[in-house]
């Protein structure tokens, strides 16, 4: 099992990307070309981090941040592929709410920053989305095309690695998804804890957002290159919930990252699953 200090350094090197932004409707807001270069400046010692992000006709934006080992966790907490979460350790009414999730295969990197606003009635409704696509060849695109509903519909399995916010050594487990024109489901497993999300989905006319129903409303919003994120449509007091982010790649795998919070508001977990879907006999 890799140590933190050596998941992290999967991403070495410069990345290349955008800053894409989302209303909660799917509709684009803008777009921020951006250079992201993480280097040891001190071999398993200490690491930068330096952010370039230019919007057009605008000046460059640059932000540095330094870290040593072991590592940042359990603020950021990184997989051996590289993938990675951080975000609040607790949603409370009245406070600012979000996560930064990254899914990593190869030389490319898909990362999703949720935001959430909190209102007077002490609940957190959706602000936006943020779509960082990135890769280490200047210039290179990404192949997939833009995810559609129907890509993830069907019947899924696949295995699921969890790290924990008590900082308890990772431990591994299963996953089921299943979604169809009338319901979404999903049941993850680690050992003797199991997590569940049992949605059914709303008539509506959106090719970009799907609405679900259950004791809290999700929406699954369908993003550019084949990534999409299944995210609480508002957030609301002794309610438990995820945040979901996933990758649907040309060769027709999946990879989901998933932060898991308790009916607290408290996050417990985070899940990286790869899956692929089931063929129907």
């Amino acid at each position: 099992m890799l140590s933190q200090w050596q998941c992290i350094q999967q991403n070495i090197g410069t990345w290349y990307g955008s800053f894409t932004q989302f209303s909660p409707d799917g509709e684009q807001v803008k777009d921020t070309p951006s250079v992201l270069t993480l280097e040891e400046t001190e071999p398993d010692k200490t690491m930068q981090l330096t952010l370039k992000r230019t919007p057009p006709g605008g000046e460059t934006n640059v932000t540095k941040r330094s870290f040593s080992a072991p590592g940042p966790a359990p603020y950021v907490y990184f997989f051996e592929s590289g993938a990675f979460t951080q975000g609040s350790a607790q949603w409370t009414a009245f406070a600012q709410f979000g996560a930064e999730m990254c899914l990593t295969v190869g030389d490319r990197r898909a990362r999703f920053v949720i935001m959430y606003e909190s209102s007077v009635s002490g609940s957190a409704q959706l602000k936006y989305v943020v779509l960082i696509r990135e890769t280490q060849t200047e210039d290179a695109q990404f192949g997939e095309s833009m995810m559609t509903p129907a890509q993830i519909q069907g019947s899924w399995k696949g295995t699921l690695s969890a790290l924990h916010a008590t900082m308890a050594p990772a431990t591994t487990g299963s996953s089921q998804w299943e979604l169809d024109q009338d319901s979404l489901s999903c049941r993850d497993e680690v050992g003797e804890n199991t997590q569940k999300l049992q949605l059914s989905l709303e008539q509506n006319d959106s090719d970009k957002v799907v609405l679900l129903k259950g004791e809290l409303d999700y929406r699954l919003m369908t993003l550019p290159n084949g990534t999409y994120c299944l995210v609480p449509s508002e957030i609301e007091q002794a309610t438990e919930f995820r945040i979901e982010v996933g990758w649907l790649r040309e060769d027709g795998e999946r990879s989901r990252l998933i932060r898991y919070y308790d009916s607290r508001g408290v996050w417990t977990s985070s899940a990286l699953i790869e899956d692929s879907r089931i063929d129907e006999a």
